[in-house]
Formats: structure tokens, C-alpha cells, sequence
């Protein structure tokens, strides 16, 4: 085996890192099959204000002993119903509410950790650590992963339905409010298993980038999902993999990794990019050119 070759094998060789890379995969793929809801219910600052939100719950159920989505799911309940009560009773936008809340929220989750210094590391849940992750944690980030997946598989026709129209949704005998529920639950549980891969900071980058991506490459709902997943599973892998030799976060490195994607695919997709675009609109100056001519 030639040298070269063994030093790019040499990180599956170690277990941890064999474990980040199927953990972050997981993760990633989990985050991108939601993104494509998020993308198109434009649900960017509720997905900021919900991976925010849910550290003070996260923290709770830490040192109740209780599961961390439990904590997480009330916390965005209680935040989800604050957002609305503001913004039914006062004449605050509804951005600036999120903006209010989110960050109430978040730093009510940061006094509790540094109120309990003996409980969850700050710089685990700003930055995550799946080089470190537990087998414990490994455990419920599987799990909230197959629940997510088998939620948002069993119900992607009517969210779908709901993100486009939920007026239609009602009509056609769909309950939004059930549908509303499940986006929420489903992108509280998923920012605490990214909260181990990416941290609060970065959770909402893997709940916007794939989706945003995939949605400038396909017009159909189905194959954006596809393409949203895929690109969330292949980015997290090689980020994963790519913090090893670079001695970056992992987190980091997978985010920038779907942010240099996004770009390319921002500039070069075939009918929706940058590129696309103006030759479309040069030929439709050429086109309306000739017709005065």
C-alpha cells in the first residue's frame, strides 16, 4: 500500500472517527430529508429560533435524567406558544418576536449551564463534540433519527401540501394544526442530535443549506428530497472526514463544506443559477430586440 494511500485511510483506522463519520452521516441526512419542509414553508428563522430555543430544555432534562428530546420538545412548545401570544397581543412583526424569544430563550439555557458547572459543557452545546459523543448519546440520536424519518416518510405528502397551501390542506380534509405539530416536534428532536455533530450555532445551517441547494437544482417537491438528503449525508461524511486533517471542528468543517456546495450550485446549477439566469435574461433581450427591429 503506497503512502499517500495510507495516509488518507489512516482516520478509519480509529474508532471515534469511524463513529463521527455514520453519526454525522445520520445526522446529516436527517436534517437534509427536513430541510426541504423547512426551504419550502420558509421556515429559515423558525429553524434558527427553534435550535436556539431548545438549550434551556436540553439542560433541564439533563439534570432531571430525563431524555433530551423530551427537554427539548417542551422547550419549543413553550417558545412556540410565547412567539404566538406576543404576537397576538401586540403590534410587534412577527421576525422581531422570533428574534425576542429565540434569544430569551437561549439565554436562559446559557445561565443555566454556567449556573450548574459540574452538568453540560458550554462548548458542547454551542460547538458539539461527535468526536467525543457517548454511546448513550449515539443511542437517542438513532433514535430520533428513525422517528423523525418514519414521521416525515409516513406524512411528506400532506406536509408538503401544508408547507404550499395550508388553506387547500384544510380544505382537503387535512388538519393543519396536526401538521404544524409534527414540522415542530420534528425540528426540535432534530436540533438536539445536531446539537452533538454541529452545536447551537450551527444547527440551522444544516437545516437550511441542503434544502436551499437541492431547491435550485429540481422543480419537483420528491426529487428535491432526495437530492437535500443525499447532499446532507455525502457533506457531513467528507466534513467528518476532512476534520481530521485539517484539526478543525467537525462541525465547521461539515458546514463549510455545504456552504462551498451551495455556492457552486448557486452559480452553475443548469436552470436556476446565477450562470442560468443571465443567459435567460440575455436572450430575452436579444429576443425582444429583434421584435422592435
Amino acid at each position: 500500500m503506497s503512502e499517500s494511500l495510507q495516509y488518507l485511510l489512516n482516520p478509519l483506522q480509529y474508532e471515534y472517527m469511524l463513529r463521527a463519520i455514520w453519526v454525522s452521516a445520520l445526522v446529516g441526512g436527517v436534517c437534509g430529508f427536513l430541510s426541504s419542509f423547512v426551504t419550502l414553508k420558509g421556515w429559515s428563522l423558525m429553524g434558527d429560533a427553534l435550535s436556539h430555543a431548545v438549550v434551556p430544555g436540553v439542560v433541564i432534562a439533563y439534570l432531571l435524567g430525563l431524555p433530551f428530546a423530551l427537554g427539548a420538545f417542551v422547550a419549543a412548545i413553550l417558545a412556540t406558544g410565547a412567539m404566538a401570544f406576543i404576537r397576538a397581543q401586540s403590534r410587534i412583526r412577527e421576525d422581531a418576536t422570533i428574534g425576542i424569544v429565540f434569544t430569551s430563550f437561549f439565554a436562559l439555557g446559557l445561565v443555566l449551564i454556567t449556573a450548574f458547572p459540574a452538568g453540560l459543557d458550554l462548548k458542547v452545546i454551542l460547538y458539539g463534540n461527535i468526536l467525543g459523543i457517548a454511546a448513550g448519546d449515539v443511542m437517542q440520536v438513532v433514535v430520533i433519527a428513525v422517528v423523525v424519518l418514519c414521521l416525515l416518510g409516513l406524512k411528506w405528502r400532506d406536509l408538503m401540501l401544508y408547507c404550499f397551501d395550508a388553506n387547500q390542506a384544510r380544505a382537503l380534509g387535512i388538519k393543519p394544526m396536526v401538521l404544524h405539530m409534527i414540522l415542530l416536534g420534528s425540528l426540535a428532536a432534530v436540533s438536539v442530535a445536531a446539537l452533538q455533530a454541529v452545536g447551537a450555532i450551527l444547527v440551522l445551517a444544516m437545516l437550511v443549506t441542503p434544502g436551499a441547494t437541492a431547491y435550485l437544482l429540481t422543480d419537483r417537491f420528491g426529487k428535491m428530497i432526495w437530492i437535500s438528503s443525499g447532499l446532507g449525508i455525502v457533506t457531513s461524511m467528507l466534513g467528518s472526514y476532512a476534520s481530521y486533517f485539517l484539526n478543525g471542528a467537525t462541525g465547521g468543517c461539515i458546514v463549510s463544506l455545504q456552504a462551498l456546495v451551495f455556492l457552486g450550485v448557486f452559480v452553475l446549477a443548469p436552470k436556476h443559477g446565477l450562470l442560468a439566469s443571465r443567459r435567460a435574461r440575455l436572450k430575452e433581450e436579444i429576443v425582444v430586440k429583434e421584435g422592435v427591429s
